[in-house]
């Protein structure tokens, strides 16, 4: 599969076909407004009411911790300046949230994951406003994307949140391009030391002897031994090919292939070799976070993993992209792009005293320049535009970010409030300088390369509250301690003992009910798409 990037350009032309395939109520159209108009928002996006209040906002990801500073962080200070607003964040897994739910007493504003079946319980409960409503109430300039609006739309005729990283249509330009979260990286400074290459991880045995070079030369960084690997399996699946689709067009639950199996196997085969430890299946993202900052980690599949105070230590410690490694067949790598449909959802409480302030400060928050300020900081200060329109970071925030990447962090707010924030507007600007960022971009054309169009796939989740979702939920619980059971395993026939355990688990949960309901849904989305096939290698033949 010699092909490009996931085309914007097809993208637009799908999500728009989507939409209207599939759209409840076309509801009343929010205008997208011009290039010149958006900029002039922009600079006028400022609420008017400025008195000084507090909102309360609940972020379901554990890993998320931001406690507002206006004194010292110069995010938080401008926006504390700029819309009269102070905010107590509070953040927790699915579990505290459904607690919250449970409660009748949700904060004033809340972000889930789009595909949560607490999303579901929200919309139906009462417990969030509808957010056109409250747009037409209190700021009917606030332009929201039609596209945006009509994917998660209610039943009803609603939508009841506002999705970060969506690519919505209407605002789609030439060379927007849709690129992976997966990935293979390693530390370049201790590939270089021990002679490894790049495309020695393209297979699995080189991949091995590259990782047992880690373990055998003793590594240590920092006084810390340096781990070989952290891969996922879903990552690891991918690379080895496993389908989505089947060759009749019917969706395929990848997790139940060969190609899956086969990862299982093979990460047992680095966990009993030493190659992967047993806390690969107990760290959470920022447990791991620390671990890949404080030098610890060769190589690792989730390109989330934030590595910039790492580098802030050491400029030579830069993870770089590797492989894909292949499976047993050596299928082309598949890798799913960045959903085109977003990540999570904000939406707002029925109950909150100042829900036209909330909306004033969502507006604010997604104006187009407010995603170049929260990725990288207040403009003017921690970068600005070059002669081309690109992000020119400062010397100050550079050096800042050297000498200590978390400290920068906390002094400019880089990176720290993402709720609200498209993705567009910072790809068409990335930054001219800054080695982290440079290297970024190389990675995402790198694995870009692999990736598919995949919105087909991406609502096919059962609404929260449904049969389906709670079929779903549980056998998401199986599929975690299985998991973790095969890639601890003591011998290669353990795992494939524990991968049929699993698949008679959810059996028994009622899997089938589920699968008929997602393959629905998949079906539908590709009769609204205008497409028999969506897997590449579907699409080939």
């Amino acid at each position: 599969m010699k092909k490009s990037l996931v085309s914007m350009g097809l993208v637009t032309t799908l999500v728009g076909t989507l939409l209207a395939g599939c759209s409840t109520d076309k509801g009343s159209e929010t205008t997208t407004s011009s290039p010149k108009a958006s900029a002039s928002a922009s600079a006028s996006a400022k609420p008017d009411d400025k008195t000084p209040i507090k909102v309360t906002w609940f972020v379901a990801d554990e890993s998320y911790k931001k406690t507002w500073d206006p004194v010292n962080n110069l995010l938080d200070k401008m926006i504390t300046e700029d819309t009269g607003i102070s905010i107590e964040f509070t953040s927790g897994n699915n579990d505290k949230l459904s607690a919250l739910i449970a409660s009748g007493d949700i904060p004033d504003m809340i972000t889930v994951d789009k595909t949560a079946p607490q999303r579901g319980v929200l919309e139906k409960s009462g417990l969030v406003s509808p957010l056109d409503e409250l747009i037409i109430k209190y700021e009917p300039t606030f332009n929201v994307p039609k596209s945006m609006q009509d994917w998660f739309r209610n039943p009803d005729g609603h939508f009841y949140g506002y999705a970060n990283y969506f690519w919505a249509k209407e605002n789609v330009k030439p060379g927007d391009t849709l690129y992976s979260n997966q990935g293979l990286y390693a530390r370049k400074d201790i590939m270089d030391q021990l002679g490894i290459k790049p495309e020695d991880f393209s297979t699995k045995e080189g991949l091995v002897t590259a990782l047992r070079k880690v373990k055998d030369s003793k590594t240590k960084y920092n006084g810390f031994d340096v781990t070989p690997a952290y891969f996922e399996s879903w990552v690891i699946s991918s690379f080895f090919g496993a389908p989505r689709e089947d060759e009749q067009g019917n969706l395929v639950d990848r997790e139940r292939t060969p190609e899956s199996l086969e990862a299982y196997q093979f990460l047992n085969r680095l966990y009993r070799e030493g190659l992967m430890p047993e806390d690969s299946q107990t760290l959470n993202q920022a447990q791991l976070t620390e671990k890949v900052n404080n030098g610890a980690v060769f190589a690792l599949s989730n390109k989330v993993i934030k590595r910039d105070a790492l580098y802030a230590k050491d400029p030579n410690a830069i993870f770089v992209a590797v492989g894909p490694v292949r499976g047993e067949k050596g299928k082309q790598p598949v890798v799913d792009p960045v959903a085109a449909s977003g990540w999570t959802l904000t939406m707002v409480s029925s109950k909150a005293k100042h829900q036209d302030r909330i909306i004033k400060l969502m507006k604010y928050l997604s104006a187009e320049e407010m995603n170049l300020v929260v990725t990288y900081g207040p403009k003017g200060i921690a970068w600005d535009y070059d002669a081309n329109g690109k992000v020119k970071l400062s010397d100050e925030f550079i050096k800042a970010r050297s000498e200590d990447a978390n400290k920068a962090k906390l002094k400019y707010g880089n990176g720290s409030l993402n709720w609200l924030i498209s993705y567009m507007p910072v790809q068409r600007t990335l930054p001219v300088n800054g080695v982290l960022e440079t290297e970024g971009t190389k990675a995402n054309i790198y694995f870009g390369k692999y990736t598919y169009d995949a919105l087909a796939f991406e609502n096919i989740s059962p609404i929260g509250g449904s049969e389906e979702a709670g079929i779903n939920a549980k056998r998401e619980e199986v599929r975690v301690k299985t998991r973790a059971k095969m890639i601890l395993a003591k011998s290669p026939e353990d795992v494939e003992k524990f991968y049929k355990e699993g698949i008679d688990q959810e059996e028994k949960l009622g899997s089938q009910k589920l699968y008929d309901y997602q393959n629905k849904k998949f079906q539908e989305a590709k009769k609204a798409l205008g497409v028999q096939f969506v897997w590449p290698a579907n699409i080939k033949k």
